[in-house]
């Protein structure tokens, strides 16, 4: 997001611009998934109180702002909610200032007003976070099935409290036809809403002066928010344009969001239209709930995992051929070497995980905060490294496989099954070619002699020969296989990067005889990797099985582990075609 407008301050009254009388305290948090901001308005007629916010403390807070305005001049309280997500609205149930009845209108858009009324987990979110909230009572259901038939007519409406409120529905050309409302409270400034259903069914956006409230359009699209329960795409998009036709309409300057710090308007436009093209692409994503979020969760932590690892050998290779630029003279190439990868921010983003992992499974705290964490800590390590340059100088396999593994979680969460390319390919070539890029050199010494002359060229080849080293180097390996014709329906990028793990699995825990065979059985092309295992004390079990299983199923197969004597194995099976 843009830095955000400071022409608003959090805590603090301010006038509202475009709205003679009314005032604004607007509460501004942290991003998170536990409590929006609150905006508090205050007319000499009314005081609005848009979103109190999913905390108590945050609640009890403007409860005491609310009160001080009472004392100054005694005016009814009305509590408007963006949408019924609990975040935005949990915060009140044990504060006497909102709970006790009578003494606040509640007012939501009539879907979410009723799962309110009826607790519903679901549509209030609450199950994915793995909470429930009692039912609560809503006074003023806005946007009422049946609106359209008191078009262009003001209702007035009376509260035992003695709040009042006029309300006069229509469809406005600046809103670009969507279903408007104009809310009056006396002679001071009205309030407009829009029902603007896409983030979720009952999502309004509300105006007073040059103040926008938004709700949580502007993160409609983001990964471990669409999906979720009532999350419509379609309307999404209406909705999206609508809002933008009513901010260019002129005379909006601040654009206030449920979560984050507030924009200035023509920000704001930029964010909104760049939302419009996220969810245009997000057509048939499966719906978040509490199974794909554990789902998540797990994928996140295996692939977090890999993650580390790959990263650890990438670094690990550009130390030692940044060491030997040094130790040659080339203190330029050594520093651009160091660049690549920024070691400590990658440390810094993978320590943080493990950090907030480890809570998580203290405290036991639901998937979808795992999942959340773990989508932001991958786009940051997606953006972190060099690949073009990096595939040049260490073994692009490595760079190809954390690259992927990066776009698998991110299109998982996104809502879409991690890609999976299914082929017909002949199976021996395939394993073939994959052994033969793990034993010989990325440059023989004849290119390197060959490229003398050339002194980029020479350059290039040299940080590549030094940057890779091919992992059976050292190691007794066979292929054998009864059918050299075997074609089968294989995803080829996975299907190596399985391969590739798996030799790596067996040569990290000490094998130094490795062999491939290659069966037909049945239907299926049955591929065993097997390796003895030398290193003391090394796992039954290896820890990533789960994720070679995970990823043998993205390959387009299955995957068994084996283990007898000394030898450990891996079988891998595919449909033949």
């Amino acid at each position: 997001m843009p830095g955000g407008s400071d022409t608003l301050t959090s805590l603090a009254w301010q006038p509202v611009p475009g709205a003679d009388g009314a005032r604004v305290y607007p509460l501004i948090r942290k991003i998170d998934t536990i409590s929006s901001n609150s905006y508090l308005i205050a007319t000499p007629d009314v005081l609005v109180l848009i979103d109190p916010g999913g905390l108590a403390e945050q609640a009890e807070q403007l409860a005491l702002v609310i009160g001080e305005c009472r004392r100054e001049q005694d005016r009814p309280v009305f509590v408007l909610l963006t949408h019924a997500h609990i975040d935005h609205f949990a915060g009140v149930f044990t504060i006497p200032a909102f709970a006790s009845p009578g003494t606040a209108v509640f007012a939501v858009q009539e879907q979410g007003g009723e799962a309110i009324e009826r607790g519903d987990a679901k549509l209030t979110t609450a199950e994915l976070q793995g909470k429930t909230h009692p039912p609560m009572k809503v006074d003023l259901n806005l946007f009422p099935r049946l609106w359209e038939a008191n078009t262009g007519i003001a209702v007035s409406t009376a509260f035992p409290n003695g709040a009042m409120v006029t309300i006069m529905y229509d469809r406005t050309e600046a809103g670009g036809g969507l279903p408007h409302a104009l809310l009056e409270f006396g002679a001071g400034p009205a309030l407009e809403i829009w029902h603007t259903p896409g983030h979720s069914q009952d999502s309004i956006c509300i105006r007073i002066g040059g103040l926008l409230f938004i709700g949580d359009i502007l993160f409609a699209a983001n990964p471990g928010v669409a999906g979720m329960c009532g999350w419509d795409q379609e309307a999404l998009i209406h909705s999206l344009g609508h809002m933008l036709t009513v901010i260019d309409g002129g005379g909006i300057t601040t654009v206030c969001s449920g979560h984050g710090r507030m924009v200035e308007a023509p920000d704001a436009a930029r964010m909104l239209s760049a939302v419009m093209v996220d969810a245009q692409a997000l057509s048939n994503i499966a719906e978040l709930n509490r199974e794909r979020a554990e789902q998540a969760a797990a994928f996140a932590e295996d692939c977090i995992e890999q993650v580390n690892e790959l990263f650890t050998i990438m670094a690990g290779r550009l130390y030692y051929v940044s060491y030997v630029m040094e130790e040659l003279g080339e203190s330029a190439l050594a520093d651009r070497m160091g660049a690549l990868i920024p070691a400590d921010t990658i440390d810094e983003l993978l320590e943080a995980f493990s950090a907030f992992a480890e809570e998580h499974h203290r405290r036991s705290r639901d998937s979808i905060y795992l999942a959340l964490k773990a989508g932001q800590v991958i786009a940051k390590l997606d953006r972190s490294f060099k690949k073009e340059e990096l595939m040049r100088i260490i073994d692009p396999t490595l760079v190809e496989r954390a690259g992927r593994l990066l776009s698998d979680y991110i299109i998982m969460f996104r809502g879409f099954n991690p890609p999976s390319e299914l082929s017909k390919c002949d199976l021996v070539p395939v394993i073939k070619t994959i052994a033969t890029g793990l034993s010989v050199p990325s440059c023989s010494d004849e290119d390197l002699l060959s490229s003398a002359d050339d002194d980029a060229a020479f350059i290039q080849l040299l940080l590549s020969r030094i940057g890779t080293r091919p992992l059976l180097e050292e190691v007794a390996f066979s292929f054998d296989t009864e059918d050299r014709l075997l074609h089968v329906s294989v995803d080829l990028d996975h299907f190596t990067d399985l391969v590739t793990y798996i030799l790596e699995d067996l040569v990290g825990t000490g094998s130094d005889r490795i062999a491939i065979t290659i069966q037909r059985e049945d239907r299926y092309a049955l591929v065993t990797i097997s390796g003895n295992c030398t290193t003391a004390g090394t796992e039954k079990i290896p820890p990533e099985r789960s994720f070679l299983a995970s990823l043998c199923e993205r390959a387009g197969g299955t995957l068994t582990c084996t283990e007898e004597g000394d030898m450990r194995g891996f079988v891998i099976a595919l449909g033949l075609v």
